[in-house]
């Protein structure tokens, strides 16, 4: 859905001119409550509940470091680590997106990429990178799906 509110903005500027594909564009944020709703849940999805999935993967950032000063995980595991929370937002901007839509079979296939994607670098890093892995994942998943659900009561459509 918020990919193609994004398209058909842009076809709408290019295609009806800027003048009048920005005064349509207006109309549409401030006389629709579905662009409203949508767009408040997707940023909710994407960057309101960082702070939950912080403060459930902030222990074991702090295990991973201490082993890494130890010598006990490589330095490289830091990086995985250090772009954990952007991953995380273009998961879940992409789950939010397809579940609204109605799509939850892609957004199935979007965890299942990345897990393949993350996999070298989860087994480089041991159980204690695997659990990092699964539970920011796990919280991640659940918040574009608990606000997908809620965007979807609000635009007055099934919950799933």
């Amino acid at each position: 859905m918020a990919v193609a509110g994004v398209a058909a903005s842009t076809f709408l500027l290019t295609y009806i001119g800027w003048d009048a594909g920005l005064d349509r564009l207006h109309e549409i944020v401030t006389n629709d409550d579905r662009f409203v709703i949508t767009a408040s849940g997707l940023l909710l999805a994407v960057f309101g509940f960082q702070f939950l999935i912080s403060i459930a993967v902030d222990p074991l950032i702090k295990k991973i470091d201490v082993e890494i000063a130890g010598g006990r995980l490589p330095a490289s595991v830091r990086k995985f680590v250090e772009v954990g929370s952007h991953v995380g937002w273009i998961e879940r901007l992409i789950l939010f997106s397809f579940l609204v839509s109605g799509s939850p079979e892609a957004a199935a296939l979007v965890v299942t990429a990345k897990s393949f994607a993350r996999a070298p670098e989860v087994r480089e890093g041991g159980r204690l990178i695997g659990d990092y892995y699964l539970i920011g994942t796990l919280v991640s998943v659940a918040a574009a799906l608990g606000l997908s659900i809620i965007t979807r009561l609000g635009l007055g459509l099934s919950p799933f």
